[in-house]
Formats: C-alpha cells, structure tokens, sequence
C-alpha cells in the first residue's frame, strides 16, 4: 500500500464520520420538532433559515453551525446535546486531533472547533477545543442558556462583552461568566491562540 493510498483511506474514513454525525443531527431535529408538533416551515421562520435548509438538515444533507446548533436547541425546547449523536458509552476518551468538527459562525469562513464530550439528551456538559487564527473572520455576539469556562491552553485571548469591559486572558488564565452575557472572543495577540470552551446546560 502506497502513502497516497493511505491518505485516501483516512480521508475517507473523516468523510463518512461527518456525514454519520450530519444525519444523526438531522434525525434528532426532526424527532424533537415532530414531537412538538411544529411545522418545518415554522421552525424555519423562528430560526432565520429557509425551509429547504431545514429539509436538508433533517436528511442529513448539511451541517450546522455551533451558534444555530445553541438556537435550534432554544427554539425546540432541549438542550444542544439532546441535538447530537448519542453516546453509547459512560467513559469517552477523545484522542488529539480527533473529535466531531462544526463551524463555529454561520459564515462559511468560520473556523472550525472540536467537540470533546459525550452527546445525548441528559447530558449537561459540553466542551470544545479552539484553534484561533489571524486570518479567522471576527465572532458574532453570543449568548445561549447556562455557563461557560474558558481556559487558554497557549497565546493570549480577548474575551469582549456587549455590556462591559473586556477581558485579557493568557497562557494558563481562565475565565466562568453565564452564557446568556452577548459575548465573542478573538485574539489578543499577533500569534494563535488554543481555547477550551466548557459550557454547562440545565435540562
């Protein structure tokens, strides 16, 4: 088997995870809105999005965004975890550079962040690994229901609120403040930053 070969198989290997992941997502959103009674075309409307972005949604066909992962669960009365691939297991280990990667923006030059934790309704935790670049596009204001935990692994990071001032952090620093604060964060630095997001949910 030639190194080329091999790329291909693992390559392939993260295609179909992700696709997995997309239709467990999907298959969990439809289940919740059927089980509200809600239309998809309603649901729609409530989130911004067309009824054919929600169509796709539920067969799997797109992904999702973080922020419209935090807003579907909002509007569908659950919690984002009760949205995601349920885990099968009381122990996860996620190894580095592994875990399922969404967008975190609703741009498509959003960066990508990495789940760390289990998924399924019950679960309250929810941590993600991020790699913030110079060249990552500014975060939209933020909020969501329960807390978040911000920890710098390396580089220094901005943490801004729409009320107050902003908060400086660097290697090793950390930062608790409730989710439902308008909140984004970008670098404080010319160099890269790695941030773990924990964010607890009430259910």
């Amino acid at each position: 088997m030639t190194e080329g070969t091999g790329d291909q198989i693992e390559a392939t290997g993260a295609a179909a995870e992700a696709d997995t992941f997309a239709r467990d997502v999907g298959a969990a959103v439809r289940l919740r809105r059927q089980e509200l009674g809600m239309a998809s075309k309603e649901l729609a409307a409530r989130l911004g999005v067309s009824a054919s972005f929600i169509t796709q949604l539920e067969q799997g066909q797109s992904s999702i965004s973080l922020p419209r992962l935090y807003r579907l669960a909002e509007l569908l009365r659950t919690t984002p975890n009760g949205l995601l691939p349920v885990s099968s297991t009381s122990i996860l280990v996620t190894r580095a550079g592994t875990g399922h990667e969404m967008r975190a923006g609703n741009r498509d030059d959003a960066q990508w962040v990495r789940l760390l934790t289990r998924g399924g309704s019950g679960l309250s935790l929810k941590a993600h690994r991020y790699l913030i670049k110079q060249t990552d596009p500014p975060q939209d204001w933020f909020e969501h229901d329960g807390e978040d935990f911000v920890y710098v692994i390396r580089g220094h990071l901005r943490v801004e609120f729409r009320r107050g001032r902003p908060v400086d952090l660097g290697p090793g620093d950390a930062l608790n403040h409730d989710g439902d604060l308008p909140h984004r964060w970008g670098l404080g630095s010319d160099q890269p930053a790695e941030v773990l997001i924990v964010n607890n949910f009430q259910h």
